[in-house]
């Protein structure tokens, strides 16, 4: 605990100095709405005291080899005032309105919490505000996003200490245990999110710098500068974003599942199964309002809009509900396989996994993720055989008996009602 400090304390003094000789941090060359001044004032040590490393300019993914940066993006959106910050292990792009905090009391308490929190390392932050302005919105989900990352290393059972910090020296070793190619869960650069208002200006995002043609919300591997980014738009038709709540919860849902792909380097995807009740999971421990759903291109995401899944998931067992066994899930490899009984399913079975310890998780993830041969070449040879090995080893169960040892566990900890 001691090195993590010292290394936070360096963490500091070296952001300091780096924000300190960063050219756009010059607020006579910013237009006024890209200062920060409520909070920051964009001063170095205010930035550094909440672990940011600059509002910009900063690399945000490629076009094939060529690296795009934040300049980049500012020029093909220049009707969009896009708000921007790295973070230890994130660069973040938003573009959002002002949020009133509406009156019902989970909201309320939830924001106060969170912005408690945020004012201990932020000055001018009022845990009792009734409105989010753009700025004190990217404060939060920076914080979020962090706290999302910290949690889940604690989960994996690992410290930033654990992976190669230099890309570039990264050596083979089959002594050695395999952690990736770089400092970011293995992955050699940071996670990206890019989160808007309106679809029209995330959908020219996306097809200009990913071309893809899409409104939905959207995870990518920009493969050539090893980063995993997501993007949203907050107005959408069908995943309507606009609560602040909903936007949370859907960063985590898929945020949570890039840090899993990113997880001792990305070269394979895991089991769907793991992947999406990986991502319920984490977006469920916000709250249960605002469901996120992974889907193909050719197929929509069965949703339904039910509140308590472990009530409901109790039910589907008690009597005899429609959903895939998990011999049968356990195969699956495309999002369109799963139904909405199977994704509150995969969801109680990663509850189910996780009640029992981070010990038996990571032992179990260790197994099945970051495979690599004696050359450390990706191996996900039999990754469904992998898996069902893994089970047995690390929980002591088997794609056999699963379901039943799943099934009482649901009964004797979900309620009825």
């Amino acid at each position: 605990m001691a090195g993590e400090g010292l290394m936070r304390a360096l963490f500091v003094v070296a952001m300091l100095a780096l924000t300190a000789l960063c050219p756009a941090q010059q607020k006579d060359k910013l237009p006024k709405w890209r200062i920060d001044s409520r909070y920051t004032k964009n001063d170095p040590a205010a930035m550094a005291k909440l672990g940011y490393v600059s509002y910009g300019p900063f690399r945000f993914g490629n076009v094939a080899d060529k690296p795009v940066d934040t300049v980049k993006v500012d020029d093909a959106l220049p009707y969009l005032q896009i708000l921007w910050v790295e973070t230890a292990h994130f660069r973040l792009g938003q573009a959002l309105p002002e949020w009133e905090v509406p009156l019902d009391p989970e909201t309320r308490a939830k924001l106060r919490s969170e912005l408690a929190e945020l004012a201990k390392v932020l000055p001018g932050v009022d845990p009792k505000t009734r409105r989010l302005d753009p700025w004190l919105r990217l404060h939060l989900n920076a914080m979020r996003l962090e706290k999302l990352y910290s949690e889940t290393m604690a989960l994996f059972g690992v410290t930033d200490a654990d992976f190669p910090p230099d890309p570039d020296k990264v050596v083979v070793d089959p002594k050695k245990r395999y952690m990736g190619y770089g400092p970011f869960l293995g992955m050699k650069d940071k996670y990206l999110v890019f989160v808007t208002e309106k679809e029209g200006p995330y959908q020219q995002y996306l097809k200009t710098f990913i071309g893809r043609d899409s409104r939905m919300p959207q995870r990518w591997h920009f493969k050539e500068s090893s980063s995993l980014f997501f993007g949203c738009a907050c107005e959408s038709e069908k995943f309507p974003l606009k609560h602040d709540t909903a936007l949370h919860c859907t960063l985590a849902f898929n945020v949570s599942q890039n840090l899993l792909d990113g997880f001792r380097y990305y070269t394979y995807d895991l089991p769907v199964w793991i992947k999406e009740g990986f991502g319920h999971w984490n977006s469920r421990r916000i709250s249960g309002d605002w469901s996120s759903f992974d889907q193909n291109e050719g197929s929509t995401a069965d949703m339904k809009v039910i509140e308590k899944w472990n009530v409901y998931c109790r039910g589907l067992l008690a009597n005899d509900g429609k959903f895939a066994p998990f011999h049968e899930a356990a195969g699956w490899r495309d999002f369109g396989d799963i139904k909405f009984n199977d994704h509150v399913a995969v969801w109680s079975r990663i509850d189910w996994l996780m009640s029992m310890g981070p010990e038996k998780w990571q032992k179990f993830l260790f197994a099945v993720k970051g495979r690599v041969d004696a050359q450390w070449f990706p191996d996900q040879n039999d990754l469904v055989g992998a898996v069902r090995t893994a089970l047995q080893q690390a929980y002591g169960v088997t794609t056999l008996d699963f379901d039943t040892k799943w099934a009482a566990w649901v009964k004797a900890n979900y309620p009825s009602q």
